[in-house]
C-alpha cells in the first residue's frame, strides 16, 4: 500500500512538472501570436502578466495555504529577494520575451536551456572550482549546439540576428542567476511566497516603466485571449505546477522534465507559423536539450 501511495505521488509530481513545462513553453508562440501586432509593447505585458500573477500567487498562499506572506521582508531576506526578483526571475522573462521578439519561440527556449550549463560555468568562476567531467563535456556540448543553432550549420554566418543571440545569451544567464539566487531563501521560506513576492516587485518596476493604462494594445478578443492564457497559464500555473512537482520528485527529475519547455515551444512554432527547422539546427537544439540529461547522470566516487 505504502509504495503504491510513493508510486502515485511519483506520477503526481511528474504530471505537474510537464504541466509547467508546457504551459511556460507554450507562452513563447503566444506572445508571438501577439507581437504580430508590432505597437504591442514587452514592458506593458511583463507589467501586466508579473503584478497580477504576484497579487494572485500570495493571495493563495494568504487565503489557500493560510500561511504569513510578510515575514519573509526582515533584514537577513530583504536584498536577496530584490536581488532574484530582479536579476533572475524578472529578468528571464523579460529577455526570453525579447528574445522571442528577435527571433521566434522555439530559439528563445533553447537558448534558456544553456542556464543550466551558465551555472556550471558561474560556479567555476566563483568559486575557483574546475567542473567535473560530466560539467566540462555540458559545457563542450552546449558550444557546439549553440554553434549549429545559431549558424545553421555554416560556419561564415549567423543564421539569426547578433541581437537575438546576444539575447539569448542574456535568458541563459538571467535563468541561472534565478536558480542560484533564492536557494537560501527558498531554504527558510515558503517558496510561493519567494516567488509571489518576485513577481510582484518585477510587476511594479515594469508598471512605473510602462502604466497598464498608458498606450494599452488594441484589446480585441485575440489579445484579451492570448494575454490572458500568458497570465494565468504561462506566468502564475506554470510556477506554481513546476514548484509544486518539487514536494512528489526530485529536483534532478524536475530538470529533466523541464525539456518539455522546448518541445511544446518548437511544435507551437512549426504548427503555428509555419517556422522551418534544417537539420543542422535541429542537432544543435538536441544537443543544448542534452546538457540537462549529462549533468543528471551521478558522477562516480573512487574507494580509496
Amino acid at each position: 500500500m505504502k509504495a503504491r501511495m510513493q508510486q502515485s505521488q511519483t506520477y503526481l509530481g511528474v504530471i505537474l512538472a510537464i504541466a509547467g513545462a508546457l504551459m511556460w513553453g507554450i507562452q513563447g508562440p503566444v506572445s508571438q501570436f501577439l507581437y504580430q501586432d508590432h505597437s504591442f509593447s514587452t514592458e506593458w505585458l511583463m507589467g501586466v502578466k508579473m503584478l497580477v500573477s504576484g497579487v494572485l500567487i500570495l493571495l493563495f498562499v494568504r487565503f489557500g495555504q493560510r500561511q504569513p506572506i510578510l515575514k519573509i521582508w526582515n533584514r537577513h531576506n530583504w536584498l536577496t529577494l530584490v536581488l532574484y526578483a530582479l536579476l533572475g526571475l524578472t529578468g528571464v522573462q523579460y529577455f526570453f520575451l525579447l528574445t522571442v521578439r528577435a527571433s521566434n519561440p522555439a530559439t528563445a527556449t533553447i537558448m534558456q536551456s544553456l542556464g543550466t550549463v551558465m551555472i556550471v560555468i558561474l560556479t567555476a568562476l566563483i568559486y575557483h572550482q574546475l567542473p567535473s567531467r560530466p560539467e566540462a563535456s555540458a559545457v563542450l556540448v552546449a558550444l557546439i549546439g549553440t554553434w549549429l543553432l545559431v549558424t545553421k550549420g555554416d560556419l561564415t554566418q549567423l543564421a539569426i540576428s547578433p541581437t537575438a543571440f546576444g539575447l539569448g545569451l542574456t535568458v541563459a544567464l538571467a535563468g541561472a542567476l534565478q536558480t542560484m539566487l533564492p536557494v537560501r531563501l527558498i531554504q527558510h521560506n515558503n517558496t510561493l511566497v519567494v516567488v509571489g513576492w518576485a513577481m510582484l516587485i518585477g510587476g511594479v518596476i515594469f508598471s512605473l516603466i510602462h502604466p497598464v493604462w498608458v498606450n494599452p494594445p488594441h484589446l480585441n478578443v485575440g489579445v484579451v485571449l492570448g494575454v490572458g492564457f500568458i497570465v494565468i497559464f504561462g506566468t502564475m500555473l506554470a510556477f506554481i505546477c513546476f514548484i509544486s512537482s518539487l514536494h512528489y520528485i526530485s529536483p534532478t527529475t524536475a530538470g529533466l522534465l523541464d525539456t518539455f519547455e522546448p518541445l511544446s515551444a518548437t511544435l507551437g512554432t512549426v504548427v503555428c507559423f509555419n517556422t522551418s527547422f534544417n537539420g543542422a539546427e535541429v542537432i544543435g537544439g538536441l544537443l543544448i536539450l542534452s546538457t540537462v540529461f549529462i549533468l543528471a547522470v551521478p558522477t562516480k566516487k573512487h574507494s580509496s
